[in-house]
This record gives C-alpha cells, structure tokens and sequence, in this order.
C-alpha cells in the first residue's frame, strides 16, 4: 500500500489536541482546588489518562504526520512537548534513533545475556518502569535550559542505554532548539502555576502518576518481541474503547513497518489472526522481570546513522 493514499486525519488531530489541552489545565485546577486528598489522586488518575493521547500525539507530531501542514505539524509538536515537559526537537531525535537501533543491544531492557547482568538489567528495567524513564525528559529540559554541555559529558555518554540516545544530537541547530523548547516548557509551567493559582502538592501528585503509567508502559508495545530492528514490536490488543486514548499505539509492530502511516489508518495493516496477545498480557508479563536470551544483537543494516524516518 502506498502512504501517501492515507490522509492524515488534521481536524481529528487538532480536536484531540484541544481536547486534551482543556483537560489538562482543568485536571490540574481540580487538584489544587479540592479538600480532600483521595480527589487529588482522582484528578491524577484522570490526568495520567489524558497524557495518553498527548505522547501519542507528539509521536505522530515526530514523524511529521500529526499535521498535513508541516510547520504545524511542529508547533502542535512543540505545544504537546511542553505540556509533557519536554524538549520536543530531543524527544524527536530519541524517538528516531529508537526506529534505528529498536532491539539492539544498547535498547534491551527486557532480555540480558549472562547472569552475571541479571541484577543491573533489573535495576535498569524497575527504575525506567517506576519514573525514571519519564522523568529524565525533566533532567534534559534543566540540562537544556541551563547548560547544554553537560548533557554530551561521558558521566551520560558511559550509559549504553542513555548514550545510544544521546548520540547525534549534540548538532548544533538540535541543541539550539532544544535549548529554546527546554527554556519555553520552564516558563509556561511556572506561568500555568501561578495563573490558575496550583498546589505544589497536587502539581506533583499528578504529574508522578503520569510519570509512572507513561514509564511503565513505554516498553510494553516491545518486550519480548523479536531481535529485529523493524519486526520487533507487537500489535496488542486492546478493548475497542481504548483506541480513543491509545489512538492505535498498541498497533505498534504496524507502525515500525510502516512509519509514515498516520495512527487512524493502522488497523489497515494488522493482521487479526492468532498470535496477538493483549495489552495488559504484555504489560503484567514485563513486570516480572527480564530473561535470559542468547540471541544476537540484529545488525543495523537497513537504516545509516544519519537518515531520519
């Protein structure tokens, strides 16, 4: 099939952007204005939710299909990065380089090799799944904002996991433009809290619950997939209901194959024979922990090091 017979859905993608928007702000109102802690917890459950779609979103916004407009399709990119508390120009070049080394070695923190690594790669895989892996994007955005230099030290660089990322985008019009992106999240966020007069408390609530769900489930669509750069991914089954919020994230073995195909149109590519396993199958299946493996690492030859899906 080819994508440019696929419209990509710009009144839905605009629609569920301010929906989410609203919401958003809303959300964080609520929490800061309610008498009781229980409905903080409510409001960061609610909020959690509604990042959902915002990630899923800025991922399409990465692969410049969020909007048929390019130059918009980068400002909602940017504006959805800065309600993640993102960099969005970093986040963008994270999320490529995952399409170029997906189950590689140096992404691998569902399997590892020898017992002697049992204990890092456990550590490695509960702290990424706990927060750790939401809240670096906050460590980038200070990094950014105040001294970009010591993102590209060899303290981030010795990191298999976090120097394959970082690798490549010390260019300079990427740090120019992740500077600025880190700069402008900081001031909305303390424009936003002070504006709609927030709690510290309810602020962090709500942002650590979505901190934990996005973490803990940004590996689910490739645990325990194949080696395989392009094939290692699954399409997850979800309750119908759910591609509303997920907007067809779950499809994701289907949009490593064919990147540049807009989320709506992705159940165009998936099979619905057997070998599906459910979402939450996957999700339960990771929090018991990596596996032993014994199959290479799958060599990088279908994509160089400076093409950009």
């Amino acid at each position: 099939m080819n994508p440019n017979h696929y419209k990509i859905p710009d009144r839905i993608n605009l629609t569920v952007t301010f929906i989410c928007s609203i919401l958003y702000c809303v959300l964080l109102w609520l929490a800061s204005h309610v008498n009781h802690y229980g409905w903080v917890l409510l409001c960061g459950f609610l909020f959690a939710v509604n990042m959902v779609p915002v990630y899923s979103l800025i991922h399409e916004a990465e692969h410049g299909i969020l909007h048929s407009n390019k130059k918009l399709n980068n400002i909602m990119g940017r504006w959805l990065s800065t309600l993640f508390i993102a960099p969005f120009t970093f986040f963008k070049h994270c999320h490529l380089k995952h399409h170029k080394k997906n189950r590689t070695d140096e992404e691998m923190w569902d399997l590892y090799y020898e017992h002697k690594e049992r204990g890092r790669k456990y550590g490695t895989l509960y702290g990424m799944m706990i927060g750790l892996g939401y809240f670096s994007m906050w460590l980038a955005v200070l990094l950014y904002a105040i001294a970009p230099r010591l993102i590209y030290t060899q303290f981030f660089y010795a990191q298999k996991e976090i120097g394959g990322f970082i690798k490549g985008s010390d260019r300079k019009d990427k740090v120019t433009h992740s500077h600025w992106e880190s700069i402008a999240v900081i001031i909305f966020q303390v424009l936003l809290y002070y504006m709609l007069d927030f709690t510290w408390t309810a602020w962090l609530t709500l942002f650590v619950m979505h901190g934990f769900l996005w973490s803990s489930q940004n590996y689910v669509n490739h645990a325990f997939s194949p080696r395989d750069i392009i094939n290692g991914a699954h399409n997850l089954k979800i309750p119908y209901w759910l591609k509303w919020v997920y907007l067809n994230f779950n499809l994701h073995l289907a949009h490593h194959q064919n990147p540049k195909i807009p989320w709506i149109h992705l159940p165009d590519y998936v099979s619905e024979g057997s070998g599906r396993i459910t979402f939450l199958r996957n999700y339960l299946r990771l929090w018991r922990g990596p596996r032993l493996t014994h199959e290479p690492s799958p060599e990088n030859e279908l994509q160089s090091e400076t093409a950009e899906i």
